[in-house]
This record gives C-alpha cells, structure tokens and sequence, in this order.
C-alpha cells in the first residue's frame, strides 16, 4: 500500500514541481544496496521533499530541530511524509552528540541517510562550506556517499531565498564518491 502511495505520489508531483532527476548506475545500486550516506547542496525549502520523491528508496533526513521539534508545518510535513513510506527525521541540534549518534546508529542497522552538509539554505544558490560531521559519519560506518546536485531550486520566488521565478524547472543529479 504504501509503495503504491509513494511511486502515485512521485509520478504525480515531481512533474507538478517541474523536477527531472537522473541517476548514475552507481548510485542507484548503492542506494538500492543500502547503507548509504545521501548529501545534496541545500538552496530551497522544497529540498528534502524533492528528494525524498526522487529516491528509489526510503530515507532518514537528518533535520534540524528548529524545523523537526519546534515548526509545526514542518512536523507536520514530514510525519506525513514518513506516514507515507518516505523515511523517518531524525532530529539534529548542532550543540548536542545525540543527532550524531542516533544517525550512525541507524547507519549500522541498515538506514540511507539524507543530510545536507552545509547545515542551511543558501542565500543564493552557491555552495556552502560543509560541516565536518558528514565525514566522520562515513568514515565510522564504512559506507558509501551520494552526492546529490539540485539546481533550479534557488530560483524560486516561493522556496528560495533571493529566487525570482514563479514556477523554475528543477533538476536532480544523484552521483557517488567511492568511500575514502
């Protein structure tokens, strides 16, 4: 039931949302393997929901307490989403371990975990420095990293920070970095 609300969901808004994603063999076989770490660059608030319906498979969104404890469209937007078969949030607060922890704890039993490194949404679409935790996660599980490339999203007027168009077309590009 829920594979069928996901793949409905998937074919009815990714094209709604104007997003086209591509995929390398590599990644899809890791993602379908499983462990993995996913990582996109962040410059929108459509993002995680864009790549939750992207992904061939469910994941754990590493997310911020502000959105995932404390905004109550946010809550209510992911535990939707989890409802759904999408995956599971995980809070994270930069100041405590427990985040950290808990995400390699479900790196060990299995999970793909979906983060964006650069901790917030660019203000203008360029890449951020990333926080460190990202690798010291894939080095402690031993798993491997898809990077995940959105362009498109911080054009809109809606989602992005400084966007100016109504309705951007958005692509996603799932690639991989072999563990190092």
């Amino acid at each position: 039931m829920k594979a069928l609300a996901r793949a409905l969901l998937r074919k009815t808004f990714l094209p709604l949302l104007r997003v086209r994603a591509s995929y390398c063999a590599h990644s899809l076989e890791a993602l379908q393997r499983g462990p993995a770490i996913v990582c996109a660059n962040h410059v929108s608030l459509l993002d995680g929901f864009i790549v939750a319906l992207a992904s061939p498979v469910p994941l754990t969104f590493g997310v911020d307490t502000d959105y995932s404890k404390r905004s109550r469209v946010a809550m209510r937007g992911m535990a939707a989403l989890a409802w759904l078969g999408f995956g599971a949030v995980i809070p994270v607060d930069i100041g405590s371990p427990y985040g950290i922890r808990t995400m390699l704890k479900r790196l060990q039993a299995g999970d793909t975990l979906m983060l964006f490194p650069e901790g917030c949404i660019s203000q203008d679409g360029t890449p951020q420095p990333e926080h460190q935790g990202i690798h010291w996660l894939q080095q402690r599980a031993g798993v491997k990293l898809i990077r995940v490339q959105i362009a498109g999203a911080e054009n809109s007027r809606f989602f992005a920070k400084s966007g100016k168009v109504f309705w951007p077309r958005i692509n996603l590009s799932f690639g991989m970095r072999k563990v190092d």
